[in-house]
């Protein structure tokens, strides 16, 4: 999207008789500014999908580790509890 806005700046300002240079120069310039503010919901957008899927992979990542925590809880308490019976 922004290098459709950068070509049709620079195909506006060659029309209109820029020197080479200079029009690649305000296209430039002008495409960063009408970008910014034209694509801003799709940026917005992106940004939240990356943020639901980083979230996400947050949750199974921890919730794998807690399962690790539960399973090493059980074989302590299978290792603990002859002893308990020994000692008694």
């Amino acid at each position: 999207m922004r290098l459709m806005i950068f070509v049709g700046f620079l195909a506006l300002f060659v029309l209109v008789g820029l020197d080479q240079i200079w029009a690649l120069v305000f296209a430039a310039l002008f495409s960063m500014v009408t970008s910014y503010f034209l694509l801003a919901p799709d940026r917005e957008r992106l940004a939240r999908g990356v943020e639901r899927k980083v979230e996400e992979r947050m949750a199974r990542r921890e919730q794998k580790v807690d399962e690790g925590r539960t399973l090493e809880d059980e074989e302590d308490a299978e290792v603990e509890q002859p002893r308990r019976s020994g000692e008694a």
